[in-house]
């Protein structure tokens, strides 16, 4: 990628990477970035990470760069060449590639035009933030490097007039940010109110390139545009994010505990999904064998390929071919969704019993009926148990005895031997009630 001289050398102006809040700038002045650097590795070398975090954070948004940088390493969880060989541990920063993506860029995109000359140091942490921007970008999904962009666009269009030139630049360029002209001529207008000679070159160079209804749609977000307002004016408070984590941890364990269900399915069961998705698991035999590894690898990429969001558990099912719970319930559901009759009926029984998404009795009717539209006797007799039963959680179904000695008389003219136990006792059970 290469560098505009203007942006490396440019005029005397300063990009704030952030909300300069009086504070930060109070106390970014109290040091010298490189000693706040330094200062900020020392408490990471001794396991102070909070410490560290803060101290890079509040000069990274003060316009140090190599705070910026060495924030990009640590959410990436890229190990500090520095801190090799300290009796700290290194794992304890969980990895947050949105918050990697953003602090490389913000590194990656500095402006130098405050500096006499830029240092050694300094340029190399833009050379190796740039360099890092394309593996990060690699292992995101789609939403998460949309999340991270929006992070950046707010950013800039927090700072100075000139950050918001610089913003305008990069959505032109298409470098940091997905391009968007009409993003670019919004950002240049905005700074050309606000003073910034190069935005109005920009401008007049840009409107030209652009229709009508472009230019039109940028002006009017230039009429409403309002400075993003400070994180501590728009955050959530303490007492929500930990209700929120609680709620969340609460759900992971309800859900953990339903999947331990999943894993009773039959490897015959998976094959026939697996092969009504075009997948491919040869034959279906009940085993585990390399054809059906493949197949599962098969699916497993094809969900990568969509931008899920994959746990560690998940990036390693897809080298050992064996399918998570999570991945499992996917793969009915999808097959489901594709008209195969037996995945309608497991995704069904999924839904009566509450294994891997919410117990619901609409939705198991829904997909039991689908299977039992196209004559698998197994659904009837499921759809009869449910009528003869009734369902619990979402949307309950109430018993029905005509529905469900329906469906089972259904299941055993197509020769499920249980419906026709099951139909005796419910007229015994029927014929008792009256009496």
């Amino acid at each position: 990628m290469k560098r505009d001289p203007k942006m490396l050398f440019g005029k005397a102006r300063r990009l704030i990477g952030g909300i300069a809040v009086a504070s930060v700038l109070a106390f970014a002045a109290a040091a010298p970035a490189h000693a706040t650097f330094e200062a900020g590795l020392e408490a990471y070398k001794n396991g102070q990470y909070s410490q560290a975090l803060d101290i890079w954070r509040r000069f990274a948004v003060a316009g140090d760069i190599r705070s910026k940088k060495v924030l990009g390493d640590v959410y990436s969880g890229k190990a500090l060449e520095a801190a090799r060989g300290s009796a700290a541990p290194l794992e304890e920063i969980p990895v947050d590639n949105v918050q990697a993506l953003v602090w490389y860029t913000l590194a990656a995109y500095h402006d130098f035009s405050a500096y006499q000359l830029p240092t050694a140091d300094e340029v190399n942490a833009q050379i190796l933030a740039e360099g890092r921007l394309t593996e990060i970008r690699f292992r995101m999904s789609s939403r998460d490097v949309d999340k991270a962009e929006d992070l950046i666009a707010r950013t800039f269009e927090a700072g100075s007039p000139y950050d918001i030139y610089r913003l305008g630049e990069m959505y032109q360029k298409g470098a940091g940010l997905e391009k968007d002209n009409t993003k670019a001529l919004e950002m240049y207008a905005l700074a050309k109110e606000r003073g910034v000679g190069e935005a109005s070159a920009a401008y007049e160079f840009l409107e030209p390139l652009m229709n009508k209804k472009e230019v039109e749609n940028a002006l009017d977000k230039v009429a409403d545009w309002q400075p993003p307002l400070p994180p501590e004016h728009t955050g959530k408070t303490r007492q929500q994010e930990e209700l929120e984590r609680l709620k969340k941890e609460l759900e992971e364990i309800r859900m953990a505990d339903a999947l331990e269900a999943v894993s009773d399915i039959d490897v015959e069961l998976i094959q026939r999904a697996l092969n009504a998705l075009g997948y491919r698991a040869g034959v279906v035999d009940n085993k585990l064998g390399p054809s059906t590894r493949e197949a599962i690898r098969r699916f497993q990429y094809a969900q990568v390929a969509r931008d899920r969001d994959m746990s560690d558990e998940e990036k390693e099912a897809v080298v050992t071919g064996v399918l998570t719970p999570r991945q499992t319930v996917d793969l009915f559901g999808e097959a489901a969704k594709a008209k195969h009759p037996m995945s309608q009926y497991v995704y069904g029984i999924m839904h009566v019993r509450g294994i891997g998404v919410e117990q619901d009795g609409q939705q198991a009717v829904k997909w039991l009926s689908d299977a039992a539209e196209q004559n698998l006797a197994i659904a009837h007799y499921a759809l009869g148990v449910v009528y003869r039963d009734g369902t619990t959680g979402l949307n309950e179904v109430a018993p029905d005895e005509r529905k469900s000695a329906f469906h089972l008389a259904r299941a055993a003219a197509l020769g499920y031997k249980p419906a026709n136990d099951a139909l005796r006792r419910l007229s015994f059970e029927y014929t008792r009630d009256i009496q």
